[in-house]
C-alpha cells in the first residue's frame, strides 16, 4: 500500500551550483594528518526577484603546508512568501547546509583523482557561519 502525499513546493528552493574556483597544491610529502578547514561565506540577495546567491569559499590546509585546497562555490537559491525573519533563517542557516554536501563531494573527488587518499570532510553544523554571512550580504538585482 502506498501513501499519497500532497506535494507542495517549498518556499525556499535550491536551483543549482557552480564551482568558480578550484586550487589544489600538494607538496611531495604526503603526510598530512592535521587539517585546517576555513570558510568564507558571502552572498548576494535580490529581494525584488526573490533570489539569493550564496558564495561559499572553503580553504583546507595541513599544519605542515604539504596540502593546500582552495575552492569557491556559488549556490543559486530562490524563495517565495518569506518575510525578513524567515529569510534570515533560510538564507543564512539553511543555504550553507544545503550547499556543503556538494563541496564535500567535490573535495573528495578532487583528492581521489589527484592520486592521493580521498579527503572526506566530516559533516559539519555550519550554524556558526550565520553571523559572517549576515555581515557579508550585498543587496543587488540578480535578474
Amino acid at each position: 500500500m502506498y501513501l499519497q502525499l500532497n506535494m507542495k513546493k517549498s518556499d525556499f528552493q535550491f536551483d543549482s551550483f557552480i564551482v568558480t574556483k578550484s586550487l589544489f597544491e600538494l607538496n611531495h610529502n604526503l603526510d598530512f594528518l592535521d587539517l585546517n578547514i576555513n570558510f568564507k561565506p558571502t552572498g548576494k540577495l535580490d529581494k525584488t526577484n526573490n533570489k539569493f546567491n550564496l558564495i561559499l569559499g572553503v580553504k583546507i590546509n595541513d599544519t605542515s603546508n604539504n596540502l593546500n585546497i582552495d575552492v569557491e562555490f556559488i549556490g543559486y537559491f530562490k524563495y517565495t512568501n518569506l518575510d525578513d525573519s524567515n529569510i534570515k533563517n533560510f538564507l543564512y542557516q539553511n543555504a550553507p547546509a544545503i550547499l556543503f554536501p556538494y563541496i564535500r563531494a567535490y573535495i573528495s573527488t578532487l583528492t581521489t583523482l589527484s592520486g592521493i587518499n580521498p579527503i572526506v570532510l566530516p559533516t559539519l553544523n555550519l550554524v556558526h557561519l550565520k553571523d559572517d554571512l549576515l555581515n557579508n550580504i550585498e543587496e543587488v538585482d540578480l535578474s
